[in-house]
């Protein structure tokens, strides 16, 4: 926009080859017209019109395009004047006439290139507005999903828990039904006391068991570790066995020296046991039948003392464990037995007592074809307990 139609003419040579639409304008009120009609990217104006003047050209241009640049012309210049048109938000100012055409070139794309730089800037803005509302939206998605996924894990917890009470009471339950119908066709007074002390043993039993279990997600809820002796502990998981699953006598052969000492809760080494024995039972039967069976001891428990660790090993001679399982079997309701068969539990809880103990717990090949359990303990000393010595 200039009144001097040479100075129009020379702009609109020097912005022949630029890639802008250009407008030329001899007077402020035609170039006000077709900035309010159409907005403007880059307006270079004279500052001094007689009709309507630069400044106002430059307040009509960022009213209708904010993001527009003004470059303003004057032959009168004055440090009043460009503080004036700076103040409004002019993009620069050049004297005329202009020493070098070519730095108005300059100065018109530089306007340009600021325009393009504020609309992206613009654009990125909204779009980042618009990610973030919906980033703001999945994330009280996910908030609802994870408040379901924390029930719903509440909840599989309760089952894990009634899974494992049934698992664990199922054996010492066995003994107690067991016995209270032997004591129906006992006549014997002795033979009377003697079976239902073992069923008030098996009933204590069944409470450690429901309270331990409980407590297990609390560790300081949990009892102290003290010197178990595996011998015992393993003939009365070999008693309790035989009793739950109607076992003849040769079944089990254990083979555990007295004075095998490690850390652990009497109760929940049973447990350990129990759950070996009866596996190991089962995969027998699987294999064999109950009747069939015509080694001497199909379930043989070995224990020995090596340096400063306590090895136990329960080998049996049913199908074993396939290599593709071994990884998975002491995982939570992992079992290869028939649905109804077996919960996936004993295993799972057997792992989870042994590492408590800081033993560990492998499966291999038995000599016998089917699976050896090897349990390594710390070994524990053989002096006497200490009276309330705990670990």
């Amino acid at each position: 926009m200039d009144d001097e139609p040479v100075v129009l003419e020379i702009f609109e040579m020097l912005f022949a080859n630029e890639p802008y639409t250009i407008s030329c304008f001899a007077n402020g009120a035609t170039a006000l017209k077709q900035i309010r009609a159409d907005g403007v990217d880059v307006l270079l104006t004279d500052k001094n019109l007689p009709d309507v003047g630069g400044l106002d050209l430059l307040r009509a241009a960022r009213e209708v395009s904010p993001d527009s640049q003004v470059i303003l012309i004057t032959g009168y210049a004055s440090l009043e004047t460009a503080l004036e048109a700076f103040q409004l938000g002019a993009f620069d100012y050049i004297l005329k006439p202009p020493r070098d055409v070519h730095d108005v070139l300059r100065k018109v794309q530089q306007a340009f290139e600021k325009v393009r730089m504020a609309r992206e800037n613009k654009r990125l803005m909204g779009e980042l507005h618009t990610r973030n509302a919906t980033l703001e939206q999945t994330l009280e998605t996910v908030r609802g999903l994870q408040a379901e996924v924390v029930q719903g894990e509440k909840l599989a917890g309760i089952g894990v828990l009634a899974a494992g009470v049934a698992h664990e009471i199922n054996s010492p339950l066995f003994g107690v039904l067991g016995l209270a119908e032997a004591i129906e066709a006992e006549t014997d007074p002795d033979r009377v006391r003697f079976f239902a002390r073992e069923i008030v043993g098996y009933a204590e039993r069944i409470r450690d068991i429901v309270r331990e279990l409980c407590d297990d997600a609390r560790q300081d809820a949990l009892p102290q570790a003290t010197r178990v002796d595996l011998a015992a502990t393993l003939s009365a998981a070999g008693v309790m066995v035989e009793r739950s699953m109607g076992l003849r006598p040769g079944w089990l052969k254990l083979q555990v020296p007295d004075g095998l000492l490690v850390w652990g809760r009497q109760t929940e080494l049973e447990q350990v046991f129990v759950n070996l024995m009866k596996n190991a039972v089962h995969a027998v039967i699987q294999r064999h039948g109950r009747l069939e069976v015509e080694v001497g001891s199909p379930v043989e428990v070995r224990g020995q003392r090596i340096n400063d660790q306590i090895c136990l090993t329960v080998d049996d001679c049913g199908d074993g464990v396939p290599e593709e399982h071994r990884m998975s079997i002491f995982d939570p309701f992992f079992t290869t037995k028939s649905p109804g068969e077996g919960t996936g539990l004993g295993l799972n809880i057997t792992y989870r007592i042994l590492s408590r103990c800081r033993a560990a717990i492998q499966v291999d090949a038995s000599p016998a074809g089917g699976a050896s359990f090897v349990i390594t303990f710390p070994a524990v000393s053989s002096e006497p307990v200490r009276s309330g010595e705990q670990r």
